[in-house]
């Protein structure tokens, strides 16, 4: 008897055909649906604790980036509704790591060290980073290799922060400088002003802001005095975008927010470098 494959053949053909066909018609829909854009839910993720940046307060996302980033979100809301989320600063990385998310704002510039930030925005302004000590603790010498310490200066760094430069990192391989990872601003400055740790490093604007406003809280740590003893560097914050997140009004969305940024900071003539 002679078996006839060629009818199955063909009805296997046609049943990956319609299969092909169906998966291809649905991204079709997909992709035009993201290119009418349909006013499509985009999520920012900021940072919940660096006044005056970017901040919560009473329930409400505030701070100098977050103005700016509402503002631009205006010219795109016809298409774009974009979502500013406050989120702990380490927490807010892993999940734009993992691209459940758009983006994270302010990150500075850290290709080799956040690789899973594929691309940053226009520059939202220009912070510097410097380190403030309590008025008798030599940081100079700790810095400096060559010289003797009698015990490590105790340096306190927001987690999830990318501040040092090599001075630092080697003086803290060396023992000279022991680093604690805190919080927040407001968690590292208390603990500079009661004696906690010696030092601190982080933006300069920043850090002000919180002495200030800790100070107009507590009145009874005045009396400290914390000086200015370092400054590191200067970097501009951004907003970083995920390299995992993959949907299709990505490129479009980025392009457009960089323009209306842009478009914002010529208005106010503000946040330039």
């Amino acid at each position: 008897m002679i078996t006839h494959k060629s009818g199955v053949t063909n009805s296997k053909n046609m049943h990956i055909l319609k299969k092909r066909l169906i998966l291809i018609t649905g991204l079709l829909m997909l992709m035009c649906a993201f290119t009418s854009h349909s006013n499509v839910d985009v999520t920012i993720l900021a940072d919940d604790d660096y006044p005056p940046y970017s901040y919560l307060e009473n329930g409400e996302v505030k701070g100098i980036y977050i103005d700016l980033l509402r503002r631009a979100s205006t010219q795109l809301k016809l298409d774009y509704h974009v979502k500013i989320i406050p989120t702990p600063w380490k927490r807010a990385l892993l999940t734009v790591k993992k691209g459940d998310v758009i983006g994270v704002v302010p990150p500075y510039l850290h290709y080799d060290s956040r690789p899973f930030i594929s691309s940053y925005s226009v520059a939202l302004g220009t912070e510097f980073v410097v380190t403030y000590c309590r008025e008798n603790v030599d940081l100079k010498a700790a810095l400096n290799l060559d010289l003797p310490v009698n015990k490590p200066v105790h340096l306190g760094m927001n987690a999830g922060y990318l501040l040092l430069d090599e001075r630092y990192k080697q003086a803290i391989a060396r023992g000279r400088i022991q680093l604690w990872e805190n919080k927040s601003t407001a968690a590292n400055v208390i603990k500079l002003l009661t004696n906690k740790i010696d030092c601190y490093v982080n933006d300069r604007k920043a850090t002000q802001y919180e002495l200030n406003s800790i100070n107009k809280t507590y009145p009874q740590y005045n009396t400290v005095t914390v000086i200015e003893k370092d400054e590191l560097s200067h970097r501009t914050a951004h907003i970083g975008f995920s390299r995992e997140f993959s949907y299709p009004y990505k490129d479009d969305f980025i392009k457009r927010m960089n323009r209306a940024l842009l478009d914002v900071m010529n208005e106010t003539g503000k946040f330039k470098e």
